[in-house]
């Protein structure tokens, strides 16, 4: 059964049932969730990142589309310009070459032109059938590293691009986080398979606040999303597309294609509090100027804590 169809039979279902409990009790269920409902953030559609409330963390997501040598200086100097509100970004389709590796040094370069002092990691090539890297950049004024970032080792014999991992210290609020970013395999060789294997990160690291992002190549609301939605954890971005087009069609998202990208939260201990896409196609005359840049949009997120900061640092 198509995975929204299931939604609205489900919504159709929890209906009923209010409906049943409001009679037996006399309890207005759905006054009784307002609170609850009107805290969850609604994704905006930005041109640029709004500046950030310091006392939350930003954590950015994008696809930078086979970076590396592909990606000449001004190229370079509108992406960082797109990112120079974020705290920490994690970047997929990194190449393995040099090149690769030598691009995210260029981009941190233009990133300190920005403002703030940046700092990166790039990953070793990832070790399945499509390898690529992987790449962390965030401010230290922001942000502390927590130990080494990691290729999780432990999914590299199902997932052909493994999980790249860094833990973080939100300076401000001394919280700590555990960010996981994956590129999943093409629809074509079956990302559910991968997607459904993501659970085992939370049970590898329970005592981590865990933020798993990246292109999952895959609609949030496929059931393999489930082995992390019965874990607690919630995506950010609902029916919100993030991949672009080869051909604009009419209408106002006419060039936005799949909704691939997204950012899944422990959502007991972290709270999203903004969250949202930055549409960067709006400043090229053309949408294939614009995919020179990337053929995804920036997702981003802004977390906050429900839970008594912690000082101890774990390692994998």
């Amino acid at each position: 059964m198509d995975a929204k169809i299931k939604r609205y039979l489900t919504a159709a279902v929890l209906v009923l049932v209010v409906i049943g409990v409001e009679r037996l009790t006399g309890v207005d269920v759905l006054d009784w969730l307002e609170g609850a409902s009107s805290a969850a953030p609604v994704a905006e559609v930005q041109t640029s990142l709004p500046e950030v409330d310091p006392s939350t963390a930003r954590v950015v997501t994008w696809n930078l589309y086979n970076f590396g040598q592909s990606k000449n200086d001004g190229e370079i100097a509108f992406i960082a310009e797109t990112l120079r509100e974020a705290d920490v970004v994690a970047v997929q389709e990194v190449s393995t070459g040099p090149a690769g590796a030598q691009a995210v040094g260029r981009l941190d370069r233009e990133l300190d032109r920005k403002g703030f002092a940046w700092d990166y990691r790039v990953s070793d090539p990832t070790t399945g059938d499509g390898s690529e890297r992987y790449a962390f950049l965030w401010k230290p004024s922001r942000l502390r590293l927590i130990g080494t970032p990691w290729l999780e080792e432990s999914l590299a014999s199902t997932i052909d691009r493994e999980p790249f991992c860094a833990r973080f210290e939100h300076r401000e609020t001394g919280q700590m986080f555990l960010v996981a970013s994956i590129h999943a395999v093409p629809t074509s060789k079956d990302p559910e398979r991968e997607i459904a294997r993501l659970g085992r990160l939370h049970r590898a690291y329970e005592d981590d606040h865990l933020v798993v992002l990246g292109d999952f190549n895959l609609d949030e609301d496929h059931e393999a999303f489930d082995a992390l939605r019965t874990l607690g954890y919630a995506h950010v971005l609902d029916d919100q597309k993030t991949s672009l087009r080869r051909k604009r069609q009419s209408g106002p998202s006419g060039h936005l294609s799949e909704e691939y990208d997204n950012i899944f939260v422990e959502s007991a201990p972290l709270q999203p509090v903004r969250t949202g896409v930055v549409d960067f196609t709006r400043s090229f005359s053309s949408l294939k100027q614009a995919r020179d840049i990337s053929d995804h949009l920036p997702v981003y997120v802004d977390l906050s804590w429900s839970t008594p900061s912690s000082s101890a640092a774990l390692t994998p």
